[in-house]
Parts: C-alpha cells; structure tokens; sequence
C-alpha cells in the first residue's frame, strides 16, 4: 500500500534556479523533489503520470526518474514533489499563449489541473533581472552546459533583440499565469536573485511554508552561479540590448509584489 503523502510542485520558466532550490530543499529527509518528470513525455499523458508520481507510483516514470526516487524517499518521507517547468518561446503569434512550445506543455491545462488540486503547494521560482535570464539562455545553448559546469570568461554570444523580447514577453506572461495560482492554492514565490544571495534563509522560508521542521535538513544549502562574470561579459551587443528592453519595460520582471 503507498503511502498518503502530502505535494508540491516547484513551478516557473527555465534557467531560474530550480535545480538549486529543489536539491536545497531535498536536504531535508522528509521531502522528497523529483526532476522533471514530465520532460519529453507526450503532452495528453502529462498530468496523468504526474497524479501518479505524486501518489508515490514511479512505474510510469523513465528509468533514470524512477532510480533517482527511489533513492529520494526515505522512510521518513512526508512531502513528494517535482519539478514543472515552462518554456519561454520567441515563437509565437499575436500572444504568447499560441506558441507552439506552450501547447505541446499544456501550460492551461496544468494550471486547470493544479487550480483544482488545491492540496498541491505551489513553489514559484522566478528570476527577475531579465537580461540575466537571457545570457543564462543563449549562453547556456552556445555551451550546451546547463546544470553545473562553468561557463567559458572569452565566451560571447550575440542575442537577437526581436527574438529577446517576444521570449521576455513569454516568460513574463507565463509567471503572471502562475502567479494566479496563489487564488487556489498554498503558494510561495521564491526570487532566485534572493536565493543566490542568501541560499540559506530562502532554504528556512521554504521549509516553514511546507511545516518541515529546519533541523531534519541533512546538509548545507549551496548554490553558485555557473557564469563568473557580468551578462555585459558574456552578450556582444549588450548594450543596444539594454537599450531595447528599457525602452519595452522589459529589463526587470513585473511581477506584482
């Protein structure tokens, strides 16, 4: 018989710290935080392997999810989660919700879904400086380095404006659908750039929001930035970027406090 455990779902674009914060809060021996499950799986059985994971039943899961939860949960295991994630695409017509990369993500459908689970707590991971974001982005691509591993200091890359901003436009809209969840659900938002800065007192308030007790933590909260330098390092045409997201209101996320 599994076990009746209580959920949450780390929620937000991607390149914003998620994998810092759910190995964070996986530190405590009463939580346990998948990788993104749902990567890659085909959009119509998303939320139905995602009920199942959360109730604790990883036969649906790849092999590579399924070993890593098995190992995750321990017999003290009390919170079971993972890690949703939304792409902020370019590509899109009239509004970002009619990307193509939306659709196949069934963005609506997991807010429907969790708007009506209303015993899922909500984790929303946001990154607010967005030309950040962006470097995170491109560099990351050029690189192919997305978890972990430094990023070259010589290495430049070159960011098409018009494609910056329709992706900001995207990330923005999708973290204010989100955000809506806050109306139907247990909700934090956690900013990375707080996290970055002070990855412990984050770590607390994130356990206090779950009512998990800080002293079941097993290790230190460590987080470190695979960039060593500023995005003006990193982006060729940095400023002519700057220029154009300032003049759109679009260098800072504008999410409602």
């Amino acid at each position: 018989m599994m076990k009746n455990y209580r959920n949450f779902l780390i929620v937000g674009t991607q390149r914003t710290g998620s994998s810092a914060l759910a190995d964070a809060i996986a530190n405590s021996d009463e939580i346990a935080c998948g990788w993104e499950w749902t990567q890659r799986v085909a959009p119509w059985k998303q939320i139905q392997l995602a009920n199942l994971g959360l109730d604790g039943n990883f036969t649906s899961l790849k092999k590579h999810h399924q070993q890593h939860m098995q190992q995750a949960v321990t017999k003290r295991c009390q919170w079971l989660g993972f890690r949703r994630l939304f792409r902020a695409s370019d590509k899109w017509l009239i509004h970002p919700r009619f990307a193509p990369a939306l659709m196949l993500d069934r963005l609506e459908a997991h807010i429907d879904w969790l708007s009506k689970c209303r015993d899922i707590n909500i984790i929303h991971i946001v990154r607010n400086d967005n030309i950040e974001w962006l470097k995170s982005k491109y560099v990351s691509r050029a690189t192919g380095s997305y978890i972990g591993k430094k990023y070259p200091q010589e290495l430049q890359v070159v960011i098409p404006i018009d494609k910056a901003i329709s992706r900001l436009q995207s990330k923005e809209w999708i973290d204010r659908r989100l955000a809506n969840l806050n109306q139907t659900n247990r909700y934090i938002r956690i900013c990375y750039e707080d996290f970055l800065a002070q990855p412990r007192q984050v770590t607390v308030a994130t356990f206090k929001f779950l009512d998990v007790e800080t002293s079941t933590q097993r290790g230190e909260n460590l987080i470190s930035r695979q960039s060593q330098g500023l995005a003006s390092d990193y982006i060729a045409n940095y400023a002519k970027l700057e220029a154009a997201l300032h003049e759109k209101g679009l260098l800072a996320s504008s999410l409602p406090a």
